[in-house]
């Protein structure tokens, strides 16, 4: 079974981006979902992106459900929703991909008899060894998006009926055990392997990137004068700042003080003259940040000699532009960008990426910090206002745990040291 469900996005007149989940078979949004999604979603002001999660989550269940060849409206009727086994094996499609949700499921022709046992169908989900895993905290804001659902859709059914009824009764009853169980299943995302956790790049490999995407390296894997320039101010300006993909590419030309040598990072949220139907998009706070002289003399160049003789740029304040078209930078090109980088330059981390190089910039930011003895107080104010977070923000230990591992090496060598010594007195 071909997945037929796709999220698209429509732009509206206002500029806001509203998704919307689409069977593709008939070229239709889907009801339900639909009003969900903005009764549900919308009506709390979520961002485009956070109600496009929450439809894809719907989608594992949709297929989930025609795999079952469940009727949940004829369920509702009966007073019922799912049962324990078909909860159980819901909860683990949550953790497939969705390429693999089908096969996992083993509902395919001729796969097996439909009648096998709840529990034998859910040992071989489990020991299905080809099926690719999502990681347990996407998984578990599957099942939680999924009983948020299916919690609307029950209420949504008891509306038609009396409080007073039976029927009610039973389905609310069903609801409130149906929904605590399957959120009961949901994985516990608090990961203990830190030793795979995302850092920042060491010194050097962030030397070498500098390096290789400086626009007169002979290892520039780009061609083409504008494309270089560009790139290499895109390079220089995630390094210096740690800004995330959406905060650079919704940074204007109007946005940047060359007199003062600032740029302030704002938060455009649905604006009306962005083309892009997947709008890069500011996530924290307002703010303005100084610019380095040599890069603010870099991105200036850029302006002048390189983005200014694209006819469509001329049509937007963007500052980073598609190289062709002149057109604002999309955020999958920016991604194309770190691949094809990953792919010339070999000995560059496979993970390399705008996140990446966002830690990159906070262990920086610790190491500058312990050179000048800051106290940690202080440390955190202005580490949160650079990065735009709160000043209670808990945020940043997502973001140090390389150099907090560096110390805390130092710091065992270095009672391991004195421990030696002592003993051998």
């Amino acid at each position: 079974m071909t997945n037929p469900y796709a999220v698209r996005t429509l732009r509206l007149s206002s500029g806001e981006r509203l998704p919307v989940l689409i069977d593709t078979r008939v070229g239709m949004p889907l009801f339900a979902p639909t009003v969900y999604s903005l009764t549900q979603l919308r009506g709390r002001n979520l961002a485009a992106n956070t109600i496009e999660q929450s439809l894809r989550h719907i989608i594992v269940l949709l297929l989930f459900l025609e795999q079952r060849g469940i009727d949940i409206e004829t369920r509702f009727q009966e007073g019922r929703l799912v049962d324990l086994a078909e909860i159980e094996s819901l909860a683990n499609a949550c953790s497939l991909h969705l390429a693999d949700i089908d096969a996992a499921e083993g509902q395919k022709a001729g796969a097996k008899p439909a009648r096998m046992p709840s529990l034998e169908r859910l040992r071989m989900l489990r020991s299905n060894a080809g099926a690719k895993t999502v990681d347990a905290a996407s998984a578990a804001n599957r099942v939680r998006g999924i009983a948020d659902y299916l919690s609307w859709l029950v209420k949504s059914h008891l509306l038609k009926l009396s409080a007073s009824s039976s029927s009610f009764q039973a389905l609310e009853s069903t609801r409130q055990m149906v929904i605590q169980a399957l959120l009961a299943r949901a994985p516990s995302h608090r990961s203990r392997n830190v030793v795979a956790a995302r850092e920042g790049l060491p010194p050097e490999t962030a030397a070498r990137l500098l390096k290789v995407t400086a626009k007169n390296s002979p290892e520039n894997p780009w061609t083409g004068e504008f494309i270089k320039l560009r790139n290499e101010l895109l390079f220089r300006w995630l390094y210096s700042f740690g800004l995330r993909r959406g905060e650079l590419l919704n940074v204007k030309v109007s946005d940047i003080s060359f007199q003062k040598e600032t740029v302030t990072i704002v938060r455009r949220a649905d604006a009306p003259e962005d083309p892009r139907k997947e709008q890069p998009t500011v996530k924290t706070r307002d703010r303005v940040l100084p610019i380095p002289s040599d890069l603010c003399r870099l991105t200036h160049d850029y302006v002048l000699h390189g983005r200014r003789h694209l006819t469509g740029a001329r049509k937007h304040e963007y500052l980073f532009v598609a190289d062709k078209t002149g057109a604002p930078m999309s955020l999958s090109a920016l991604n194309k960008c770190f691949a094809f980088l990953r792919t010339h330059i070999p000995d560059l981390p496979d993970d390399l990426s705008p996140h990446v190089l966002r830690h990159t910039w906070n262990d920086n930011f610790s190491a500058a910090m312990d050179r000048m003895k800051t106290p940690e107080a202080d440390e955190q104010k202005m580490r949160s206002f650079l990065m735009g977070w709160s000043e209670t923000s808990g945020t940043a230990v997502n973001y140090t745990r390389r150099h907090v591992r560096k110390r805390a090496n130092e710091v065992s060598l270095l009672l391991q040291s004195e421990m030696t010594n002592k003993n051998d007195i």
